[in-house]
């Protein structure tokens, strides 16, 4: 402790005896010593600071002062009878100090012994105490700030035990929005639950193999040789809450925002160069509209037609199509309301690639042009 410090203790209390109600505050204080009684000492790691701040109260007395780190960033003081940082108040005290990183600790001498301590840092002196369990008349206790004093009678022998233990990490609250239950109806967390930023996202269904639909993850459609593609194109808010009433016996409503096509509707390219949707598409689909499926969600759907109507995929050429998918929500009551992405307010973009079918495919011959197991002759 430096010099100039014994002089501020002496300075300090003086007043603090005539004001010993006044409660002295440390801005600059970030732990406290769990138990401060009879003489003992501490040492801590100044926290990014030039000077750490220490208060000490004992006895109706408040004294303070400052510590100047060593060269490498750590500050330590005794308690002592000569310096007037020995609590000798049977109550004991308060002593504070900061600002200073986790991990500094501190002891306390007793008639025969000593116990060791670690410095309890102050946001956590709110939380829950756990009690300590007794050990009879042979242990005297002593509550302290975040610890216990614990002293065999008998021995003499003296212990510092917390009493503010670890809280188990909770598992973070689920994200709010809509989930698919298991019966494959969809409903929605809106409650206990973490919000999002307000992005959204456009949600593509198509054709998945033998006559079912699934979610396209690849951004990537193939046109058939019999039949039209559907493709199915809506906007769900990720991490948000849709504010919506199921009517009575419709089950589960639709979660989907509600959307309109961004005016420039659906732009395409073909091979490098700008094409017509209707040409991209095949046939009659130049201005595709919002409608709603069987929950009650706004979607928009892109009928691609037969690869054999396609200027696109044929013997000779094979290219494929790229959409760009503008959506807009005009869902009401979404929280939080759903971010834009650009200046016209778009809220979901989307790309989907059409691709040709094979060559073979397309061409309408078999795989295997010879029979290679001809009929027999006999």
């Amino acid at each position: 402790m430096k010099k100039y410090l014994t002089c501020a203790l002496i300075l300090c209390a003086i007043p603090a005896v005539a004001a010993a109600q006044v409660e002295v505050k440390c801005e600059d204080c970030t732990h406290e010593v769990s138990v401060y009684m009879g003489k003992g000492g501490f040492i801590a790691t100044a926290d990014d600071a030039d000077m750490v701040t220490w208060v000490s109260t004992c006895g109706g007395v408040t004294v303070s002062g400052e510590l100047e780190p060593k060269d490498d960033g750590t500050v330590a003081a005794l308690f002592t009878m000569d310096n007037g940082l020995a609590c000798m108040d049977e109550k004991g005290g308060t002593f504070q100090l900061g600002p200073i990183t986790d991990g500094g600790w501190f002891w306390i001498t007793d008639d025969m012994n000593s116990a060791v301590g670690g410095l309890v840092a102050k946001d956590i002196l709110k939380n829950d105490m756990t009690d300590i369990t007794g050990a009879g008349d042979g242990v005297t206790m002593m509550a302290g700030k975040g610890a216990v004093y614990l002293k065999e009678t008998r021995s003499g022998r003296v212990g510092i035990l917390p009493n503010i233990l670890p809280e188990v990490p909770m598992d973070p609250p689920p994200m709010c929005g809509a989930y698919q239950k298991a019966d494959r109806t969809v409903a929605q967390t809106a409650s206990g639950c973490t919000l999002g930023d307000g992005s959204a996202m456009v949600r593509m269904v198509g054709p998945a193999g033998g006559g079912r639909t699934a979610t396209i993850t690849n951004g990537m459609v193939t046109r058939n040789t019999h039949g039209d593609v559907m493709v199915s194109v809506d906007l769900w808010t990720q991490g948000g809450i849709v504010s919506t009433t199921a009517p009575v016996g419709t089950g589960y409503p639709g979660l989907g925002l509600a959307l309109t096509l961004d005016p420039a509707g659906v732009n395409v390219s073909v091979g490098g160069f700008g094409a017509t949707l209707e040409m991209a598409l095949g046939g009659d689909n130049a201005s595709p509209e919002v409608s709603q499926d069987a929950k009650g969600n706004d979607r928009v759907v892109i009928t691609i037609e037969d690869a054999t109507n396609s200027t696109y995929c044929t013997a000779t050429q094979s290219e494929a199509a790229e959409l760009t998918i503008k959506l807009k929500s005009s869902q009401d009551g979404v929280l939080p309301p759903v971010k834009a992405l650009d200046r016209a307010g778009t809220n979901g973009v989307a790309k989907l690639t059409i691709m040709c079918p094979s060559a073979s495919a397309n061409l309408g011959t078999d795989l295997v042009p010879d029979n290679p197991f001809p009929p027999s002759t006999e």
